[in-house]
Order: C-alpha cells, then structure tokens, then sequence
C-alpha cells in the first residue's frame, strides 16, 4: 500500500503550497485578484502568476501523472471553485465550446497544459481534448451494456468481485505473516488515528455490509471483501495515545485488527 501514502503525501503537498502561494496576496492578471480567465491561455498564464517560483520548482520535479492525478483535490478544485467552473462563465463557456462539458475535465486540462508550459512541452490541447471525449463515449456505452445487457451485467459483476479478491491476495503477498509493517489505527469516533508498529501474524477477509452498483443507479449489484490484518504491537509511536487506542479498539492479548489499506512496510 506504499503508494497509496505516496499519493497522500503529494497531494497534501500540493493543497499545502498551492494555499501558501496564493495565500500570500499576490496579485493576479491586471493586478485584479479576483480576475477569471476566458480561455486556456489566460488560466495558465493566471497559474504561472498565482504560484510562486518555489513552487514551480516543485511541481517540475514531479512526473506529469503526479502532477496533474494528485493536484485533483487541491489546485485543480482551487481552480474549479475559484473560476467558477461549476457555475457557468467565460472559461467555461470556451470549454464547452470545445465539446468539454464536466469541470473535472476542464480543470485536468488546465493542470496538464500548466505543467507541459512549465517543462517547455507542446500543450497537445486537440490530443486533451479528443482524449476527454473518448472517455465519455466509452462510459456511456459501458453504461448503456450495463443496464440493458443481462449476460454483460452479469460478466462485468463477477470481473469486479474477482479482481477484489485478487488485489486482496496481492497484499496478502506482499506482507507475509511475520513481516514488520508500520499501521494507523483509530482511537476515536472522529477518525484520528496514530501511527504503531507492529508484526503481522494473520489476515481476514470480511464482506461488505454494504453492497455498491457499476457504473450506475441501475448497474449490477456487488459484494466487496475488504482485507484486514492481525498485527501483534511492537511499538506505539505516540505513547500518550496507547490507552485511547486500546480503549476504542478492544485490543486483546497485544493484537489488533488493522484495515489492509492503513499499513506499509517499513524502510
């Protein structure tokens, strides 16, 4: 699950000094902070405005897949919020313009052009472009098999719950029983957590109370198995956590359950 933290890491990085770079009351095209761009050109060149040269040095370290997946749920909803792309507009209307419909698609073309200017890239906005387009395409008609095909319905259910079981085994491989791993555990109803080490000695696997649907409101009901490892303490990182943390999750005999998804070996 090493990646995982790696992409938490990141886009806590980028939410981090995106807000310190525009935080810092810098003014933006024409000196007007509150300036919207109305087309592409005007949003990258307002981004190599707003965002500082430390920054920009950051950002140019990272693969563009970092960049422009992990800046989603910080700069990229900066963008969305504060352009106004959910709301209408001048930007959005050159988008639409375009053929491109969904804010998320917007901004991703907005980020992906940010950073190809920053490497000296050709933008490759038609290639953008056709690439959103195709995706959509393809979703509908995924959608429309899903909701009116039985046998397709049915194929693509038991793919999803098949390739849940694999990945399950992929992490039972990848931490043996006996492996040291570190883990974050809860210790209260509002979802703080703290960081233990400890030693796996077992995993299970339990079935989603809660079952989900592909692809839509109408596709095909699924059963999830989430995995969760037995880990026998080793260390409590913040000692002062200990008794809170063996309080709220009944710790018995020096193990506890811990979610799959909350443990990455330790280097």
């Amino acid at each position: 699950m090493k990646h995982v933290f790696k992409y938490l890491k990141i886009t806590v990085f980028i939410a981090l000094v995106v807000l310190s770079s525009i935080g810092m009351g810098q003014e933006i095209n024409h000196g007007n902070p509150k300036y919207k761009p109305k087309n592409l050109e005007e949003a990258v060149s307002q981004l190599s405005i707003v965002l500082s040269d430390s920054t920009k040095q950051e950002i140019s370290s990272m693969t563009e897949e970092e960049f422009v997946g992990n800046a989603h749920l910080s700069l990229g909803m900066w963008i969305r919020n504060e352009w106004r792309l959910w709301k209408g507009g001048d930007l959005v209307d050159y988008f639409e313009s375009m053929g491109i419909f969904h804010p998320d698609d917007m901004s991703g073309i907005i980020l992906t052009s940010y950073y190809r200017e920053l490497q000296g890239q050709e933008w490759q906005v038609d290639e953008q472009v056709q690439h959103c387009k195709q995706f959509w395409n393809e979703r509908q008609d995924y959608i429309y098999r899903l909701e009116n095909d039985t046998a397709f319905a049915h194929a693509e259910k038991e793919r999803y719950e098949q390739l849940n079981r694999e990945m399950n085994e992929r992490t039972k491989n990848q931490y043996p029983i006996g492996t040291q791993v570190r883990a974050w555990v809860d210790y209260s109803i509002l979802g703080d957590r703290s960081e233990v080490v400890g030693e796996i000695i077992g995993w299970r696997s339990k079935q989603s109370s809660v079952k989900s649907r592909i692809g839509s409101s109408q596709g095909p009901l699924v059963t999830s198995e989430f995995l969760e490892a037995n880990i026998r303490i080793i260390e409590y990182k913040d000692i002062k956590k200990q008794k809170r943390i063996e309080r709220y999750i009944k710790r018995h005999n020096g193990e506890m359950w811990v979610s799959a998804s909350l443990i990455e070996p330790i280097e």
